[in-house]
């Protein structure tokens, strides 16, 4: 018990280490290319810097927003957040748990015509620009404005899971999908190769031969066996999940973080950017770190590499 919270101690002062240092190499990237952004301190850079890590993680102060209105920077993370890691799980989640029983059938079944044709919408996904295909979406089945009548329309609109469960949940699905597509298409191929490596091993030969069904080997050896590609992807991959998580946040008007980074980066807002680096690091860092995690319940030899 000792050694396992020592190891997730030291894990996540690693994590820490790991926000620090993005933090400060993008500070002293825009202290190069925009100087003038710090006219009228004269202190030397370095207790520049230190004063902006000091302020940024011991006090969580990260100033004011540059544009308008001017709010605190951390009370925008403090209120974006919860839509920004409730997009990125739901994307996450729906990325891999659709992506591996894709790969799966594929795999167990590869000439069939449903495998075919998931094979064809995951080269689909990988390359389809996500803010077009949300834009058509919502010109077709967005509520108000519905081009098509199916009965069920699109929110348009971002409600709290403080205000409604349900309105939340609603408003969640479609970016969801949107996001995880990609990483599903991946996951997909990934798991079909996997499965496919696995499925040619000894002891599922033999696993076969003892009478035990098809869907019992794949749930019990085959899936366990191959989830460590899987999750390993899913947790290399969150920066690019990330990215579509900006891009789909400003086509359905989600209100995270990452909704503000259209109107720093053309504002000039660096205590915005600042602060969105952070929020971007901190999350790519702990999907890693929870990725990690995964790996070592799932095949605990892991532990000792």
């Amino acid at each position: 018990m000792g050694s396992s919270v020592a190891r997730l101690a030291g894990r996540l002062a690693g994590l820490a280490a790991v926000v620090v240092g993005v933090t400060a190499l993008t500070w002293l990237a825009m202290r190069v290319l925009r100087p003038a952004w710090f006219a009228g301190d004269d202190r030397a850079v370095p207790a520049q810097l230190a004063d902006e890590l000091r302020r940024a993680f011991l006090h969580f102060d990260l100033g004011r927003q540059w544009a308008p209105p001017g709010d605190r920077v951390a009370a925008i993370i403090r209120r974006g957040l919860p839509a920004d890691l409730s997009l990125l799980a739901g994307a996450t989640a729906f990325g891999v748990a659709a992506g591996a029983a894709a790969g799966t059938y594929c795999a167990a079944r590869p000439r069939t015509v449903l495998a075919r044709a998931l094979e064809g919408a995951a080269a689909l996904f990988i390359f389809a620009p996500l803010y077009v295909l949300g834009l058509g979406l919502i010109l077709l089945f967005g509520s108000d404005i519905a081009l098509v009548e199916i009965g069920v329309h699109i929110p348009r609109a971002y409600v709290p899971f403080r205000e409604s469960a349900a309105g939340w949940a609603g408003a969640l699905v479609v970016p969801c999908v949107l996001v995880g597509l990609p990483l599903a298409a991946l996951i997909m191929r990934l798991t079909r190769t996997s499965v496919r490596a696995v499925l040619g091993e000894e002891y599922i030969l033999a696993a076969g031969a003892k009478g035990l069904s098809e869907r019992t080997i794949l749930r019990r050896h085959v899936l366990r066996a191959a989830g460590a590609p899987v999750i390993s992807a899913a947790g290399m991959t969150v920066n690019l999940t990330i990215t579509n998580v900006v891009l789909i946040e400003a086509v359905f008007g989600i209100p995270g973080v990452f909704s503000n980074l259209k109107g720093a980066i053309a504002y000039g807002d660096f205590p915005m950017l600042m602060g969105i680096t952070i929020v971007g690091a901190a999350l790519i860092a702990l999907a890693n770190l929870l990725a990690d995690i995964a790996l070592e319940r799932l095949d605990p030899r892991i532990r000792g590499s």
